[in-house]
């Protein structure tokens, strides 16, 4: 569906959406007609939650979220059942004290039995009472709820009060707005007025309260956590004494300092060992030559590699043994290893024109041999050394680990029990400050005139709701209608091609000869109907006519279509035109073709010969009315198809013979989608024409039935959209 057919469509049911929205203009128009008078008096509340507070010289950032909470908490403060409860014993109270009460009962009010039961005296006993203890009245007693009766018929309970209280903050401000309407001006300015003293009152009652309660409860908290702290301090001092340390991280870093120093030294030696391993075997190359028999050369610097050896080792055992702390002793040990080094390196280098026997080298090879032993002895020493101190240091640091945790634990504590302490102390310190900073800064005043009714708004909006629900109902009637409705559908929907458009008729209180012979004098609308009707028949008999053929079937894809009302108007009509032509009934799942024309059922039972054919044994058992050139031949009709019940030489082998006798032959087949009657007639007629009512809808069936019309090709004349409404004809 386009746009252009929703528009369409609109426009056909104009006069429903005006009268309907008429409508709505009328009852808006009576309803609003009754309506009191209503007096509006407002206050205004100056919060202060978004501006410093000057007085207590506070200097803190506004946050605006907290603002808005706190507004927020404000304003339901206000609207609660219990400020509301104390605003209603106040205007009962002026109402049964006051010789001016804000409302007046009226005759009916006064004979109900919530009046007649209640006992002035004792409702202001309550009121009260209630009022001074800031307490809301239950419906479990009965003069309590005799109470709430009254006020309620006096429309001074929760629910009348809300209907016309409106609290709220005004934009962007640090106010509230209290607005109040009745029919009463004074009433409406005492309203506003009274609620903010209840309010201030419940207000600053229950910050009292929560006061002494948040002091007594932050003093049992601060000496409960008072006792979780000293119990921690006890337990850290209690381990440090047991463990014999007063400073772990100090220990532990003596310690590490220690085993660097030693791994500075085992690193050293090491260093001196590989170089002592190369003189050896460069004096016993040089005793290899000498067995040979060939001039060997020495090393001058033997003597002083040694003593330089006898120093370290002996400044090395002091160093350990004072704890490898001393850092001169450690310097003086530094310098000797570098003459060392640079005392064997020259060693190892052959100095030309020494001669030295095999005996010095002996001599020699032994000294170095005992150096080697020496240096080995001296880093297994280094060696046992580190890995004391690396097990002393594992120690610590498990018992720093210890210390660490308890110490967290302390801090946590002491972090704890401040913050208590601190907010105990501001407890203390706003018991002596003011408790709030609201502030009126507008009085209710009884308004002059009362509020607009805006009965025109009113009017205006009922109809305009009214005019976009009645459209779009239609639309939506529109949308999810699936029916076919009218011929712009019907060429979306079927592809098939349409011949004729037929509308809606009146033909149950007219015979179709009286549509299709003359006026009917009655109203406008149906004479025009009728007229149509005519003129959309006339229009398919044109199409039938200029065919140039002579035998049609009537079908269609499922039942309750119009065909049989269909094929005797489209006889008539033809009649009318001084053709001749003969119905054949052929539905025989539904003879009603049959039975309306009353039509003899000799279908079935007539066979001849083909030698014995002729016109006259035909004509013999058709039925002839006063209305000439019509002749029909009917059929019993039951639950078989032509090909079972038609005798060998049935009627419908001589049709071609008929033709030339009648001007048209029309028959009616059954629906396409539930037998398959049509498809056997089919190879009889000349011409099929397909009926479809506009109240239909496409299922998958009918295209089904569709295809095999598709399948006639020229045979296939065309297809009739019957039962049009008026209103779609030209949609």
């Amino acid at each position: 569906m386009d746009v252009i057919y929703f528009v369409k469509a609109l426009l056909k049911k104009k006069w429903w959406i005006i009268f309907s929205t008429a409508l709505a203009l009328v009852a808006a128009f009576f309803f609003t007609m009754g309506r009191a008078k209503l007096y509006v008096s407002s206050a205004q509340i100056s919060t202060g939650f978004t501006m410093k507070d000057q007085i207590t010289l506070r200097d803190e950032n506004v946050n605006l979220y907290e603002a808005d909470v706190k507004f927020e908490n404000t304003i339901q403060t206000i609207n609660s059942p219990l400020v509301i409860s104390l605003l209603s014993y106040s205007l009962l109270i002026h109402d049964l004290t006051s010789n001016k009460p804000f409302r007046t009962l009226h005759e009916k009010d006064l004979k109900s039995p919530e009046y007649l039961q209640f006992n002035k005296e004792e409702g202001l006993r309550i009121c009260r009472q209630k009022l001074d203890s800031l307490q809301m009245l239950t419906s479990y007693r009965p003069d309590e709820r005799k109470l709430l009766e009254y006020m309620k018929l006096c429309k001074y309970d929760n629910e009348s009060i809300t209907k016309t209280l409106k609290v709220n903050r005004v934009p962007r401000t640090d106010y509230i707005d209290i607005s109040y309407g009745s029919e009463n001006p004074e009433q409406s300015a005492f309203v506003v007025n009274t609620l903010y003293q209840e309010f201030i009152r419940y207000y600053r009652s229950l910050r009292s309260e929560r006061g002494v309660e948040n002091v007594v409860t932050f003093e049992e908290l601060v000496n409960k956590k008072k006792i979780e702290l000293d119990a921690k301090v006890e337990a850290l001092r209690s381990y440090k004494s047991s463990e014999g340390i007063l400073n772990v991280e100090a220990a532990s870093g003596t310690k590490m300092g220690q085993i660097s120093q030693l791994e500075k030294d085992l690193l050293g030696e090491k260093s001196n060992l590989n170089l002592m391993q190369a003189n050896l075997n460069n004096i016993n190359d040089q005793i290899n030559l000498a067995n040979q028999g060939k001039t060997t050369y020495g090393n001058a610097g033997n003597n002083e590699i040694v003593n330089l050896r006898r120093q370290i080792n002996q400044l090395n055992d002091e160093y350990i043994r004072t704890g490898s702390t001393d850092e001169k002793l450690a310097d003086k040990l530094e310098a000797l290893r570098k003459q060392y080094n640079t005392a064997v390196s020259k060693s190892g280098a052959s100095t030309p024109g020494i001669v030295v026997s095999k005996d010095k080298l002996l001599q020699e090879k032994a000294t170095v041999e005992s150096n080697i032993s020496a240096t080995k002895l001296n880093i297994i020493n280094l060696e046992k050394a580190i890995n004391s101190l690396q097990y002393s240091v594992g120690s610590y640091a498990n018992k720093e680990a210890t210390v660490s945790t308890l110490q967290k634990e302390v801090d946590l504590a002491q972090e704890e029990y401040n913050k208590l302490k601190e907010k105990l102390n501001s407890a203390i310190d706003s018991r002596s400050v003011p408790v709030d900073n609201f502030r009126q800064t507008l009085k209710g005043q009884p308004a002059f005139k009362p509020e607009s009714s805006k009965r025109i708004v009113i009017m205006g909006m009922v109809g305009m709701a009214v005019f976009m629900l009645s459209t779009l109902s239609i639309l939506f009637k529109e949308f999810f209608d699936s029916s076919i409705k009218s011929p712009s559908n019907f060429l979306k929907s079927v592809h098939l091609k349409l011949i004729a458009t037929i509308n809606h008729a009146d033909l149950n209180k007219y015979s179709i000869l009286e549509v299709l012979q003359k006026r009917i004098e009655d109203k406008k609308a149906i004479v025009k109907r009728q007229n149509s009707f005519r003129e959309f028949l006339r229009k398919l008999r044109f199409e039938i006519e200029n065919s140039g053929k002579s035998i049609f079937l009537f079908t269609s894809t499922e039942s309750q279509q119009g065909k049989t009302t269909l094929v005797q108007a489209v006889a008539y009509s033809l009649s009318l035109s001084n053709k001749r032509v003969l119905v054949i009934d052929t539905n025989f799942c539904n003879n009603d073709l049959t039975v309306q024309l009353e039509a003899k059922p000799t279908l079935e039972t007539f066979s001849i010969a083909p030698q014995d054919f002729s016109i006259e044994k035909v004509r013999a058992i058709v039925t002839t009315y006063s209305i000439e050139n019509i002749e029909v031949i009917g059929c019993r009709g039951g639950d078989y198809t032509p090909t079972e019940i038609l005798p060998k030489n049935h009627l419908l082998n001589y049709l071609p013979q008929l033709k030339e006798y009648y001007d048209f032959i029309l028959f009616e087949g059954a629906p396409l989608n539930e037998y398959t009657d049509s498809k056997e007639l089919e190879k009889y007629a000349e011409g099929v024409v397909a009926i479809f009512s506009s109240k239909a809808s496409i299922k998958q069936t009918d295209k089904e039935s569709i295809e095999f019309l598709q399948g006639l090709g020229d045979k296939f004349l065309g297809a009739v959209l019957n039962n049009i409404n008026d209103d779609y004809l030209e949609l």
